[in-house]
């Protein structure tokens, strides 16, 4: 199947219209339940053209975990496909809009895009990671920081027309947000296929080759488990999502770019990147994106020196919202930024601006849009240090998370 962008727009469009009618608004937040197929980006469209959030709920997660996530998110409407129906409960089913059964009654709404009345504060997705207590959290991303996002992206990854971007991520693993929306904001081609196709290894090799992908974005254990070779339409190869093996840089390095990506889903997906070389080094996750601050600090949260390892914090225009629902969780992870406000009054004295190199490490994370009052920072729980050439190191983790194909596991939701 294909979609241009005019048959995206329209559908997207038909189906914000019928989101509409069902309260779909700024702040409402909208489950989206869907397989592998061209549904997804309809239905991710359609609630943001709504003014809707989504909310990622994958259909092959057990039903409890189903039923908790439908039920803690407070979502008002349910979008989906009716094979998937008998998986959620009875009062979400009533709830629910069906993209394939409803297809005709779709197709006779309005093909204009209605007003959607969001804003850079609203918010565009909650998304449920592993929680240490043994239930799930959802952070809540603000339009603001995807935006940032995908705007810094497409220069960096060289995403425009004529580039062709896999689709590999499940929608419950924030690099989906990365791979459809800076490949869609970049007028590029995004490449989608079922699972049994991405599988890492030959299936997936197959695929890069066939499709003529140019730009991949996969976990070290997917690119670990994959031959790079004969992929001679390869341009860009990102990785994230867990800590990159300097063997897995020398494989796939060498004819493309390779870039090595850090960023909690409280950060907005993405928070550091950098280039790799095959030096037969570990990789470092590089340096912050526009408008994202990271500082390294010790026990007592002051910044300490190059090449000692502390704490990375992450602040700026990406700092997620929180955790939906819990209040004391939030203030725990998302702590005050107290560098902002320092920062702006040294620049203001010295006549430095807060972009320039400077001595103290709130300048040397980067610019902000953020005013100093109020201004807040994610602590990570990742273990990091500066190296001489302004790059972060990763080192580990200071607490018992963990990290399995990309994913985090808080080991108190396993016990």
């Amino acid at each position: 199947e294909h979609l241009t962008y005019a048959q995206l727009d329209l559908r997207a469009n038909q189906l914000a219209h019928a989101l509409r009618r069902r309260g779909v608004g700024p702040e409402v937040r909208v489950a989206l339940s869907v397989e592998r197929s061209l549904d997804i980006v309809v239905g991710l469209l359609g609630i943001l053209k709504a003014g809707g959030a989504w909310v990622p709920v994958d259909p092959l997660l057990p039903r409890e975990r189903l039923a908790f996530m439908l039920e803690d998110s407070g979502a008002a409407v349910l979008v989906t496909q009716s094979p998937l129906l008998e998986r959620f409960p009875e009062a979400h089913r009533a709830r629910a809009l069906c993209l394939d059964s409803e297809r005709d009654a779709l197709s006779r709404e309005s093909t204009e895009a209605p007003v959607p009345g969001v804003a850079p504060y609203h918010l565009a997705y909650l998304l449920y990671t592993s929680g240490s207590t043994g239930t799930p959290k959802g952070t809540a991303v603000e339009h603001r920081g995807v935006a940032n996002l995908v705007t810094h992206e497409a220069v960096a990854y060289g995403i425009g027309p004529g580039s062709r971007v896999l689709q590999f991520a499940s929608l419950s693993f924030d690099l989906s947000v990365e791979e459809i929306f800076t490949t869609l904001c970049s007028g590029a081609a995004l490449v989608l296929a079922p699972l049994e196709k991405l599988m890492p290894g030959a299936p997936l090799q197959k695929l890069l080759r066939e499709e003529a992908l140019t730009v991949i974005s996969l976990t070290p254990a997917a690119l670990a488990a994959t031959s790079p070779e004969g992929l001679t339409e390869l341009r860009t190869v990102i990785s994230g999502g867990e800590a990159l093996p300097a063997e897995v840089v020398a494989r796939w390095a060498p004819g493309r770019r390779l870039l090595n990506t850090y960023g909690p889903t409280e950060a907005t997906v993405i928070a550091t990147l950098t280039e790799c070389a095959a030096d037969g080094r570990v990789p470092p996750i590089g340096r912050p994106l526009a408008n994202v601050r990271v500082y390294v600090l010790d026990a007592r949260g002051e910044p300490v020196p190059v090449g000692v390892k502390g704490e990375l914090y992450v602040g700026g225009i990406g700092v997620a919202r929180g955790y939906a629902g819990r209040p004391a969780l939030t203030a725990e992870r998302f702590v005050p930024d107290p560098f902002v406000a320092e920062a702006r009054m040294r620049s203001h004295r010295t006549g430095a601006t807060s972009t320039g190199e400077a001595e103290t490490q709130a300048h040397r994370a980067g610019d902000s849009s953020e005013s100093g009052a109020g201004a807040r920072m994610y602590r990570t729980g990742d273990v990091v240090r500066w190296r001489e050439d302004g790059t972060l190191e990763f080192v580990g983790r200071a607490d018992a998370q963990v990290k399995v194909r990309g994913f985090r596991i808080e080991l108190g939701e396993v016990e």
